[in-house]
């Protein structure tokens, strides 16, 4: 068992070093992940072989796969039902795992963690950095705080679930579909196209030339005027005013080292956050009947902060008296008349939560103080079109010529195109340079030379890099080093092998969701939003 643990080593490091790399939980939207629960209709929690599920074992199913989905640092990825999915297909493989026996002792566990490179100083394993690791965790998660609650070693124990799980999903996975192989192709073709040397000539059509010359009339101007009145470069800007608190770190912490200035900013944010949690309204209370909530500035003054308030402000401009940071105007501009409380707020040296106070709304301005901006728009999609359509007609002209037997580069400069000639490159090796490339045009003329034969024309391809369009021919390309072909087609069918799994694994949990004695809860999704 231990020698297959050690397989999954990369599996397991990167769901250890998701804990280092969160932000916030309760910053942004995050954290509303699990905390908009929908009402359960049905007694129905669902059973696996014959064995009914009870609401417990559902509750956890999803609260480990939300830990999880923390730890793995995808929630800002998935939805609720997505959640309540994932729990679902843990429940069927924990249930696989025991019918086959896949099980880890706790030292077998921690053994495991203790080899993991992020908790090792000098090759060996060190306590103190995976405590404060768990620490830091702990606060990710969310775990209480109160008196007889230690939560560093709920972290652990959560942390140690997810590995554990993650470990035995994973012998499973490899039990249940280790035999599943995508068909076996030759591949030599498409490893000559990635690593065989080309010699690749093209022409350039700037829009530029096209865009100067497009001409554009009053007429014109005021219909698109009148036709996008929310356009926002017509209009002026809205202008937000917020009340704040600030919870700001001592200046003494505000120079500690990263990770304890991070765990000191985790300690002002759940003050922060039992502060913003004053103003939501009782989700016990009857609907109607809930008081209103709080004046922000008389709340914040009864528990000791000090409020202020900004002047309006644009969502580019910095309030007076704040330093510059880009949450603060993000969560201002976030707020609605609804919705008028913040989360709370990143800064640089502590967190803050707004109120909104006040919008000052975007009126559209007079037609004489847009008129450049709109002719210069107008100006510049008429150049880009003519410029596209002008690359479709001279593309089709240059196949042609070069289908009759004449050479690209002659057949582009009698067209009066920029034709250029890049020295012998390998496809691949450009495509994943390191280092920045010199030549602007160098990775989509590769891309471009992957998909073509010798003695081919391309369609026009876009060009991002100067925003001009290519016309590719590839001159030449030469046999690649036949030393890589193996490797490359071991990682060809490794990678297509593992796609199919996941289709796979998706076939077999719904096939097994079906299965004699085995259903789905009727209102699964609804569980994915139960903290």
């Amino acid at each position: 068992m231990m020698k297959f643990l050690r397989s999954q080593s990369q599996t397991v490091l990167v769901v250890v070093l998701g804990v280092i790399g969160l932000g916030f939980l309760f910053y942004g939207n995050a954290g509303n992940l699990l905390t908009n629960g929908s009402a359960h209709t049905s007694n129905d929690f669902g059973s696996i072989d014959g064995q009914d599920l009870s609401v417990a074992e559902l509750y956890d199913a999803v609260r480990t796969t939300h830990d999880a989905l923390i730890i793995h640092g995808q929630t800002q990825k998935v939805t609720t039902a997505q959640v309540a999915e994932q729990a679902w297909a843990q429940l069927l493989l924990m249930r696989e795992a025991d019918r086959l026996h896949v099980n880890l002792s706790d030292k077998e566990v921690f053994d495991y963690i203790q080899n993991l490179p992020i908790f090792q100083k000098d090759g060996v394993f060190d306590l103190d950095t995976y405590n404060s690791g768990m620490k830091v965790l702990a606060v990710r998660l969310r775990l209480p705080t109160e008196a007889g609650v230690d939560p560093v070693a709920s972290a652990k124990a959560v942390f140690e679930t997810v590995v554990r799980n993650d470990l035995r999903t994973e012998a499973v996975s490899k039990a249940l579909f280790s035999t599943v192989r995508s068909s076996a192709h030759d591949v030599s073709d498409e490893y000559d196209k990635y690593y065989g040397p080309s010699t690749v000539s093209f022409a350039t059509i700037d829009p530029k030339t096209y865009v100067s010359s497009a001409q554009v009339s009053p007429a014109e101007i005021e219909a698109e005027y009148q036709a996008h009145p929310e356009n926002p470069a017509y209009r002026t800007e809205e202008k937000r005013k917020v009340d704040y608190v600030l919870f700001l770190l001592p200046p003494d912490q505000a120079k500690l080292p990263d990770a304890q200035k991070t765990v000191a900013k985790d300690a002002l944010g759940q003050k922060a956050l039992d502060f913003a949690l004053a103003f939501q309204p009782d989700p016990s209370a009857a609907p109607g009947s809930a008081p209103p909530p709080p004046d922000f500035m008389a709340e914040a003054k009864k528990e000791g902060l000090t409020p202020a308030t900004t002047d309006f402000f644009a969502t580019d401009t910095t309030p007076a008296g704040l330093p510059p940071s880009p949450a603060f105007n993000s969560a201002a501009f976030a707020l609605t008349k609804d919705d008028t409380i913040s989360k709370v707020v990143e800064l640089d040296n502590g967190v803050a939560v707004l109120h909104l106070a006040a919008i000052q709304p975007s009126e559209l301005r007079p037609l004489d103080e847009v008129q450049a901006v709109i002719q210069k728009q107008l100006q510049q999609t008429k150049g880009e079109q003519n410029a596209q359509i002008t690359a479709q007609i001279m593309a089709a002209a240059l196949k042609s010529a070069v289908d009759k037997g004449s050479d690209f580069k002659t057949a582009a400069a009698g067209m009066k195109l920029k034709v250029e000639t890049l020295p012998v490159f390998v496809p691949y090796e450009t495509l994943t340079a390191k280092s920045p490339q010199t030549d602007p045009h160098l990775q989509t003329v590769a891309y471009a030379a992957i998909s073509l034969k010798p003695g081919e024309v391309s369609k026009p391809i876009p060009n991002e890099a100067d925003n001009t369009t290519l016309i590719v021919h590839l001159d030449n390309r030469a046999p690649a080093d036949p030393a890589g072909l193996a490797d490359f087609e071991n990682r060809i069918h490794d990678s297509q092998d593992q796609q199919l799994r996941e289709v796979v694994f998706e076939d077999w949990a719904n096939w097994k969701s079906k299965q004699p004695g085995t259903h789905r809860p009727p209102d699964l999704d609804a569980y994915g939003s139960v903290e």
